[in-house]
Order: structure tokens, then sequence, then C-alpha cells
């Protein structure tokens, strides 16, 4: 197990390098905009400044300073001067919240929508669910925000009244979306692994009550350490809503079609007509038998997709306001910020390959011929 772990991690940091080293020249080869000359206007100006920066060098050596430095974790500094880890790390928590609400909120309605509709056999059931799900799957997120905004926001807005609230967030205490951020994945991620657990005991009511259970908790930890106030005030900010359902609506579709096919699939197994054959409900076939054998596609592909996903959720925050990667990213783009770019690629790149890294392992510790077929 130990050979095939470091196999898959020696890959995943092949498999960044070799992502970041194409974002390096396409950012620096593609890019419309040259930061030197947005801030010098005589052309010996522009000379100094590209000098300063390091841009006066060939491409290819600026590639393999760049690379040095990568290696050893450091995404160097923005051309203001400024680390372009602090530039990531400071709006990274809100996109991780947003992307970590919508991707496992996404993922819990697919399989469960997913699972009724194939169990069902019903050819316009299911056609019509495969049609929604493909046409909100490539939905356009700009159009998306903009029907979320003009529908939902009035709606919201009551809601904040309601609660006291006003119609945008107040600053929150330093650290606040750190907080809400790791709060909010290991509430959710806790939740879906006790339901595992549950399912694999044949504990209905844990299994139900599993992914609320740790909301509950969440919310209690936020009264516990003083900060319920900011934190709902941010949790239910019109921009932060509308982010995280977008994200939802896109990502469902995917996880439904995934779940509903893998349902499928499971349906013309042997095992199955065995379980009726004994007289086993229906519910328990497909719940107990049926899901954990076609929710683990769901799963791989969720991770498989997350790059993707999180480039869409760039779009989004962009298109809503919110503060994340998205808007540092564009900003970066419209000022020529190459470093900034990069970094933002890096951290994307990271993320998608630890993940990876987690499903290998996962499928290897489920299926012992991934890491037998490995070894040999």
């Amino acid at each position: 197990m130990a050979r095939f772990i470091l196999k898959r991690v020696l890959w995943g940091f092949v498999a960044l390098l070799i992502v970041v080293a194409l974002a390096f020249f396409a950012v620096n080869l593609l890019l419309p905009y040259d930061y030197a000359v947005g801030l010098g206007q005589r052309p010996r100006s522009v000379t100094f400044i590209r000098e300063q920066l390091g841009l006066d060098r060939p491409l290819v050596i600026q590639w393999l300073d760049y690379m040095f430095h990568f290696v050893r974790g450091d995404l160097g500094y923005s051309y203001e001067g400024l680390r372009v880890s602090s530039l990531v790390l400071e709006v990274l928590p809100t996109t991780v919240g947003i992307f970590a609400v919508g991707g496992i909120v996404a993922y819990l309605l697919g399989e469960w929508f997913g699972r009724l509709v194939a169990w069902s056999r019903r050819r316009l059931v299911a056609s019509t669910a495969n049609a929604g799900s493909v046409l909100l799957f490539t939905a356009f997120p700009p159009f998306l925000v903009f029907l979320l905004f003009y529908f939902g926001v009035p709606w919201l807005q009551e809601a904040r009244a309601s609660l006291g609230l006003g119609s945008r967030p107040a600053p929150g205490p330093p650290g606040l979306m750190r907080v809400l951020a790791a709060g909010v994945v290991v509430a959710l991620v806790g939740g879906i692994v006790l339901r595992g657990w549950a399912t694999r005991n044949d504990f209905r009511v844990m299994r139900l009550v599993a992914v609320p259970l740790g909301v509950v908790g969440f919310l209690g930890g936020l009264v516990v350490l003083g900060i319920w106030d900011e934190a709902i005030d941010w949790l239910l900010a019109p921009s932060s809503v509308v982010a995280t359902s977008a994200l939802i609506i896109i990502a469902f579709g995917e996880s439904m079609l995934v779940m509903s096919a893998g349902v499928s699939q499971e349906m013309a197994e042997d095992y199955v007509f065995t379980a009726r054959a004994k007289g086993v409900p229906e519910s328990r076939i497909r719940d107990r038998h049926v899901a954990p054998n076609a929710v683990f596609p769901a799963i791989s592909r969720l991770i498989t997709s997350m790059p993707y996903l999180i480039a869409g959720l760039v779009i989004i925050e962009y298109a809503t306001g919110v503060f994340g990667l998205g808007s540092l990213f564009f900003a970066s783009i419209e000022s020529g910020n190459v470093p900034v770019i990069l970094g933002i690629v890096a951290v994307v790149g990271v993320i998608g390959v630890v993940m990876r890294i987690v499903l290998d392992v996962v499928q290897a510790m489920i299926d012992p011929r991934l890491r037998e077929g490995s070894s040999g």
C-alpha cells in the first residue's frame, strides 16, 4: 500500500509540474497586456521597469527560475512586491467555503435523485430528468447568476430583514472566513463519512441524520466561538448565496447523470435478481446493495472534475462580486500581473492533484486489485 501511495504521489507531482509549466508559457505568450507598459509612459521607463521585474530575461530563463522556486513551495512575488502566497491565501477560504458547500450539496442531491430516477424505470421520468440535468450542467454561469439575482435576491433580502440583518454583510472579525471555510468542510465531510459508516452497518436513522448532525455541530461551534451574528451575516450574504446556488445547480446535473447511469448498470447484475427472488424489499435492494456499488463512479467523477468546477466557480465569483480567487484572478488578468495568475493556477492544480491522490487511495483500500495490479 505504501508503494502504491508513493507512486501516485510522484505521478501527481510530475503532472502538477507539467501543468504549471504549460500555464507559464501560455500566460506569458498569450496574455495581451504588458504590466511594464501599463506603468511606464516613456520607452526608457518601460525598459527600466522590465529590468527591475526581470522581464527582460529570455523566457526560458524566467521559466527555470520560476520552477526552481515553485518546487520549493515559493510562488514568488507579484509585480507590486507582495507575496503571491499571501494574496492567494487571503481569498482562498472564501472560494473553499463556497466550493465545499456547493460541491457536497450537489453530490448529495445528485446521488439521491439519480438513484430514484434510475430505479423508477419510467422512460418519461428518466428522459425528462436526464434532459434537465444536461441543461443544468451546460448552463452559462453568468446568465445563471443573472437569473438567480433577479428571482432569488428579493426573497433573500426579505429573509435578512426578518433576521435584523442589513442589505450587505458588515465587516467581520479577522480570520472569520477561514473559520467558516474550515468549519463547513469539517462538518460536511464528517457528515458524509458518518453517513457512509451508517449505511455499511445498516443504521437507517443515523444514515438519514448524519449530514444534518454535521451542520448542527457547525452551527453550534459558531455559537461557542461567539461569532454567530457575524457568521450568519456572511453566510446569508446575497453574493455568497447566489454563488453557492449557481455552483450547486451546475454540479448537480453531472452528479445526477453519473449516479443514474451507475444504478441502471447495477440493476442488471445477478445479485439484484437474487435479492428479489428472496423477497428483499425494493427500497432495501436499492439503498443497501445497489447504491453503494453505483455511488463510487459518482464520487470519482466529482473529484476528477474538481478543477473544471473550480474554473467555473472563478467565473461565478466574478459575476456575483464575491471576493475570492475569481475576483483576484480576473483583476490580475486585467493588470497583466503574471505571477498572481500563475499562483492561482498552481493552487488549483495542487487541489486537483491532492483530491485525485485521495480518490486513488480510497479506491485502492476498497478494491485490493488496484494496488495489487500496481505492484505487479
